[in-house]
């Protein structure tokens, strides 16, 4: 009995889900795109999560061709990983999460050119937390700040999918495939293959979804002067607390969130009732595109 056999066999009994290993494809689709984009799914692995001050020591891309119409996805067209020595020990919690030692960086550097290429020709990357990784490699390669930026993570509705955690391996899981993680090219081509697959409830490609959610403009909120008795309201809202935030009153921090443009209208109306109790103009707020969602420029007012 072959494998194909086994997993048939146990699928079959109700009692079994095979899940496979990924070997990262070459290709998803044969022929060539109508529309033909060049997108670039990146990760990195830091010294730590502060987002201004941490240092790269692993970037790993995937550039592949797909479809602006469809987002069905055609061929894998360059693969990407390289070290960089951070100048400093890695801690023992970086090392045993990512399972990169002192000697893997050390004298190591990214190789500039190859990567900055590559921007240049993309007209979409794509990161599993943009959040993340998009405020790093701006710091890193400025070639960055100017590109249209997409999040697998928060970009497609996983709830609406029947998929509860919208961590990556967890999602891979639920699709039917697993990988190793924590190493920056695993996770870009686990993130890949995703964007390639058939959801669950939707029946969609998450590539297409993922392109829909990234061009629908979005507003990120400010709840400037907010009353601190507010603060129950705000959180219940989904607000966060920014506390680096300078409203030009003297206080530092503001309470912020993002929103659909879809739902702009009704959020504006909830803060001028709820937050500022009917009177308007009190909030600000900035119109988010590809070109500065997840990027630090987000948090400013436009």
């Amino acid at each position: 009995m072959n494998d194909d056999e086994a997993i048939r066999q146990l699928e079959q009994s109700g009692e079994y889900r095979v899940i496979r290993r990924l070997h990262a494809p070459a290709h998803y689709h044969e022929g060539a795109p109508e529309v033909a984009r060049v997108g670039l799914v990146i990760d990195t692995e830091t010294t730590g999560l502060d987002t201004t001050k941490d240092k790269i020591i692993e970037l790993g891309f995937v550039a592949f061709e797909y479809d602006a119409g469809t987002g069905m996805i055609f061929r894998v067209l360059h693969t990407f990983d390289g070290f960089e020595d951070p100048g400093e020990p890695l801690s023992d919690v970086v090392k045993r999460i990512t399972g990169i030692t002192d000697e893997m960086v050390s004298g190591k550097s990214l190789d500039e050119d190859e990567i900055n290429g590559w921007l240049e020709r993309t007209d979409l990357i794509i990161a599993h937390n943009a959040g993340f990784d998009r405020p790093v490699v701006e710091r890193r390669l400025p070639k960055a700040v100017d590109a249209n930026w997409a999040c697998t993570l928060n970009g497609v509705d996983w709830d609406a999918e029947g998929i509860s955690s919208r961590k990556l391996d967890y999602i891979a899981y639920q699709l039917g495939y697993f990988f190793d993680g924590h190493r920056a090219i695993n996770d870009a081509q686990a993130t890949l293959h995703l964007l390639a697959q058939t959801l669950p409830e939707s029946g969609r490609a998450a590539m297409g979804l993922l392109l829909e959610s990234a061009r629908e403009p979005s507003r990120r909120y400010f709840a400037i002067g907010a009353a601190f008795e507010k603060k129950g309201a705000l959180k219940e809202r989904g607000y966060q607390w920014l506390p680096g935030f300078d409203s030009g009153n003297g206080k530092k921090g503001v309470w912020s969130r993002a929103v659909a443009g879809t739902e702009a209208e009704a959020e504006e109306v909830w803060l001028t009732e709820t937050i500022y109790g009917g009177r308007p103009g009190r909030f600000a707020f900035r119109v988010l595109t590809p070109k500065e969602r997840y990027s630090t420029r987000e948090f400013v007012p436009g």
